[in-house]
């Protein structure tokens, strides 16, 4: 049974100005901070819009205040001269919202009736700003800076570290594992596995301390080796020798000589 995703908690939607009419319009990032940073009851620009047989035509001036607020901000002349160019809608059903930070309230603020763009007028002041927005997206956010003085904390790079040294001393301790008589590692191996049915490679190279190649070919005589699940790369006794004890096999011994 699939466990479903729980739901958000229903919110009331307000619906008083939600047959209003507004416009939908796409402005600058300059135009946008400038108009943000203005106060209340501040001239943001003039609107005008001229009709003509073929097309109306809307074009909007910011006021020189802003326009030289936002210029002293970064440091040169801001495009004053926009047009607004419009977009049809008729295919769309647009509508605008609002959430109050405090109380959460969602309020639907009007259907879309016109959807816009404003553009500045090509001019020097317009090309110098684009030029200072291509110069400012290529500076990186990382700068090389010159020390006067050493850093205190340095890091300096290491041959080994601690836990491979360790390692390493611990190899030089054991140096290379030697061959005991077959009989005492087939002892050892029998041994084990009187506790356990199942063994990996691993656990039984600690267990006989031989080497790798020599146990691997005297536990092909007396181990099978499983390659399938459940107990796929693990090592089990051949049902001959499971019940294995050292007074049987000397037992056996006796008989075959």
């Amino acid at each position: 049974m699939s466990k479903k995703s729980k739901k958000p908690p229903a919110r009331e939607l307000g619906v008083a100005n939600a047959t209003r009419g507004v416009w939908l319009v796409k402005v600058p990032n300059y135009l946008s901070r400038s108009w943000q940073g203005a106060g209340e009851n501040t001239d943001l620009g003039l609107m005008r819009i001229s009709s003509n047989p073929k097309k109306v035509e809307v074009t909007f001036t910011l006021s020189e205040s802003l326009a030289q607020e936002e210029g002293q901000r970064l440091g040169l002349e801001i495009p004053r001269q926009h047009r607004l160019l419009t977009q049809d809608i008729s295919s769309q059903s647009l509508a605008t919202f609002s959430e109050d930070s405090s109380s959460g309230e969602l309020m639907a603020e009007g259907k879309v009736v016109q959807k816009a763009d404003i553009q500045p007028v090509d001019s020097d002041s317009y090309m110098k700003l684009k030029l200072h927005q291509i110069k400012a997206a290529e500076k990186t956010k990382f700068q090389a800076t010159q020390l006067n003085a050493t850093p205190t904390n340095t890091y300096k790079p290491v041959s080994g570290h601690s836990e491979h040294r360790k390692e390493t001393e611990k190899k030089k301790r054991d140096g290379k594992r030697a061959r005991d008589d077959r009989d005492t590692v087939l002892d050892l191996i029998f041994t084990a596995f009187q506790q356990h049915q199942y063994y990996n490679f691993r656990d039984l190279v600690h267990k006989t301390k031989q080497p790798v190649a020599y146990l691997k070919e005297i536990l092909r005589e007396v181990c099978i080796y499983n390659t399938k699940a459940p107990h796929k790369n693990m090592w089990e006794l051949k049902p001959e020798y499971r019940h294995f004890n050292k007074d049987s096999a000397e037992a056996k011994g006796d008989g075959n000589s």
